[in-house]
């Protein structure tokens, strides 16, 4: 990651060229002496080094404009020892230039009608056209020179509006709103001096390759950069809204290592067609500012080829509103996205108004090394914007999948929005503590946000966690709003907003924001505890999500009562994930009773238990008491006593286990197992069990009866029984 380009000056071309960044650059040498030529950097720096300008030496002998021809509209071209004055009398106005170059302390101005006046000079120099000194003009000025433009050190430029291209556009097109350009020249258009527009107006550097390492400013309009061999320009009134490359160049390069200015605008860099298999870069290390001006947002946009392109994020892309309002927004968009450790993105507001940021590619990681970029720069860049990382549907090259692999960490009241086409799988912590910070996840997902077509899922992996602990932190998964809980309420609750209160909100989304100490519910309800979550007459329908955290020594003590747990019934849409249950104790009453769920018919994932559970009669779970839906990826640890269908995990199960294990000691009457007591139909895979099991019969290391299909399970732990049927693994085993 991190490959970033910078210009460094190449004597022997006369010019600035793309390099690597760790390329040495001895500067422009003095005293006649050459310096060494530098071929160094990635994906066309060589291409672009020979494509460019040619040397300075030998201007001054063919400086200022020659050859002018008027060939369409009115005007006149009046020069007068180093000011060249072009009088335009009609509203467009198209020349044919021999050369046109600036020396130093030349000059060349545009007098034309209004702002809106457009200006073509084609030229037809053998090379390239140098503009060293001013040049002026009120309207719109177009330079058009296939064998590239350079704006050299010391220019000042002076406009309405600047189209600097080496493509062409048909002097047909100038009156409409859209203008495509095409060209086969392969020079360079590349910025070293100062480019300056009127308000509203707009700057563009267009060619095979772009370039600056200079100041261009367009207040309240648009800067752009453009890398390709055709383009299609969009423009409202004197002001571009929109650039598209229509055809790529092999390692079409657009990179700025200079200033871009165009607050209360927009910043368009952009290199490689959208679906061209010819690799291209854009590259920043420099600044790009397109801050909020009066309410008007700015926008700064860094987009290469979707199919094979790269995008490499350094500098400082800053969309703020320092002086209130809204922060702009922020797209970097590519097949590939690298951002650099020491990159700034901003879209902050004084007014706490935060703008977004989106980074679009094929795929993307975060990593805290060997990924597209670090957690650490996600997390200070989520302190002055929301960031919306988001894969592209379709690309064959990539897996679609965002994954987070570094811990992610902040304290702003911005969003982090994981977007994938594929796959969302959060390998590592992320921690956001403010009091309105919020996370959205939206796993299987195509761009514009509507679900897509795949088997995309969200996985929280590694142990990770998602902490949420704010006053009012949001957070969306898969298009569903959850309500974040960091507390464990009080006794008989039915807020909604607590973990006991979730009885308030049956059939609605919940999540865990932090770890929970429910050590108070040892004193509610007379001793009684906490009340299950759900009964057989109102059932838990929604979806809890522990995002990693645990409860810790909950206490239910209820002997009178079934579907004992957290949950007491959970039906056949609910949906239990990444929830611990950390000590403590359950105890129900003759039926149906488990640390995390009495009795479930939904899908309970990557749980566990580590608490006690005692129950009276039948179906007593150190996880489940009776399973009727899917369990997965869970554990119990636990000891678990009952007299009949008792197992470490699963006391009763009718429904799929998969992936899960208990080792806690299991005691009882009959079939009892270490893992599940009556395995009495479904399928089971990838199981075992530890812990030691004692009772009467059907006594069995992992299961006590078995009647379902089970493959690649084992148990290591005893097994004591005083009657029939004991065995180290199946007790009773029918079909």
């Amino acid at each position: 990651m991190n490959r970033i380009y910078r210009l460094a000056w190449n004597r022997a071309l006369g010019c600035f060229v793309p390099a690597s960044e760790v390329t040495p650059c001895r500067g422009k040498g003095s005293g006649g002496r050459s310096s060494r030529a530098i071929y160094g950097g990635k994906r066309g720096a060589t291409a672009f080094a020979a494509a460019a300008i040619l040397s300075v030496s030998g201007l001054a002998a063919r400086a200022g404009p020659t050859g002018g021809q008027i060939i369409a509209g009115s005007g006149t071209i009046t020069q007068s020892g180093a000011v060249t004055n072009i009088h335009q009398a009609s509203q467009d106005l198209s020349l044919n230039w021999a050369t046109f170059n600036i020396a130093p302390r030349e000059t060349v101005n545009f007098v034309q009608p209004s702002v809106s006046a457009i200006a073509v000079n084609r030229i037809f120099d053998t090379n390239g056209t140098q503009i060293l000194g001013h040049l002026n003009a009120n309207g719109q000025v177009y330079l058009i020179n296939p064998n590239g433009i350079l704006f050299g050190r010391g220019a000042q430029v002076n406009v309405g509006g600047l189209i600097a291209s080496t493509l062409d556009v048909s002097d047909a097109a100038l009156n409409g709103n859209t203008k495509s350009f095409s060209g086969t020249g392969s020079g360079s258009v590349v910025n070293q001096g100062t480019i300056t527009a009127v308000n509203g107006g707009s700057v563009v550097l267009l060619g095979n390759r772009a370039g600056n390492t200079g100041v261009i400013t367009a207040e309240l309009g648009t800067v752009a950069l453009g890398a390709g061999r055709a383009a299609t320009l969009t423009f409202n009134g004197d002001t571009l809204v929109h650039m598209q490359i229509d055809q790529s160049v092999l390692d079409s390069v657009a990179q700025n290592g200079g200033l871009l200015h165009a607050d209360g605008g927009r910043v368009i860099v952009s290199a490689g067609a959208k679906d061209t298999l010819l690799a291209s870069v854009v590259n920043n290390t420099g600044v790009i500012e397109a801050r909020t001006v009066d309410d008007q947002g700015g926008s700064i946009t860094l987009l290469g080829g979707m199919a094979a392109g790269t995008v490499q994020v350094g500098g400082t892309l800053d969309a703020s509103a320092p002086n209130g309002g809204r922060g702009g927004a922020i797209e970097t968009s590519a097949a590939h996205v690298e951002v650099a450790d020491n990159a700034k993105v901003s879209t902050s507001s004084s007014a706490g108004l935060y703008g977004s940021w989106l980074v679009d590619p094929q795929d993307f990681t975060v990593a805290a090394s060997g990924g597209d970029i670090t957690g650490a720069a996600l997390s200070n860049s989520l302190a002055t914007t929301a960031v919306i990382l988001q894969s592209s549907a379709g690309a064959a090259a990539g897996s679609g999948d965002v994954n987070v692999n570094d811990k992610v960490s902040w304290s702003a009241n911005t969003t982090l929005t994981l977007t994938a086409s594929n796959n969302v799988n959060v390998n590592a912590t992320v921690t956001a503590t403010g009091n309105t910070a919020g996370l959205i996840i939206n796993p299987n997902t195509a761009n514009g946000a509507e679900i897509a077509s795949g088997t995309g899922t969200f996985q929280l992996n590694n142990g990770a966690s998602i902490n949420l602990p704010g006053s009012a932190p949001s957070l969306s998964i898969a298009g569903s709003a959850y309500v974040v809980i960091n507390s464990v309420g009080a006794a008989g609750s039915t807020t909604g907003t607590d973990l006991q209160g979730v009885n308030g909100g049956l059939a609605a989304h919940f999540a865990l924001g932090s770890n929970i100490d429910a050590s108070a519910t040892s004193a509610w309800n007379g001793g009684a505890g906490f009340m299950p979550i759900g009964t057989l007459a109102t059932p838990f329908t929604g979806t809890f999500d522990g995002l990693g955290h645990a409860i810790s020594n909950l206490t239910i003590n209820r002997p009178s009562t079934d579907y004992v747990g957290l949950f007491g019934y959970v039906d056949t849409t609910g949906v239990i994930r990444n929830t611990g249950l950390l000590g403590g104790s359950v105890q129900g009453g003759a039926y149906f009773v488990g640390g995390l769920v009495g009795r479930n018919y939904g899908t309970v994932s990557s749980s566990y238990m580590t608490g006690s559970v005692t129950g009276g009669l039948n179906s007593i779970g150190g996880l489940i008491g009776a399973n009727n839906g899917t369990l997965s990826n869970s554990y119990a640890t636990g000891t678990v006593t009952g007299p009949d269908n008792i197992g470490g995990l699963v006391g009763l199960n009718y429904g799929t286990l998969s992936t899960s294990y208990a080792t806690g000691s299991v005691s009882g009457q009959y079939d009892i197992g270490g893992l599940v007591g009556f395995f009495r139909t479904g399928t089971g895979n990838n199981l075992y069990a530890t812990g030691s099991v004692t009772g009467i019969a059907n006594i069995g290391g992992l299961f006590g009866q078995n009647n379902a299909t089970v493959s690649n399970s084992y148990a290591t732990g005893s097994a004591h029984g005083s009657g029939a049927s004991v065995a180290g693994l199946v007790a009773a085993q029918f079909g």
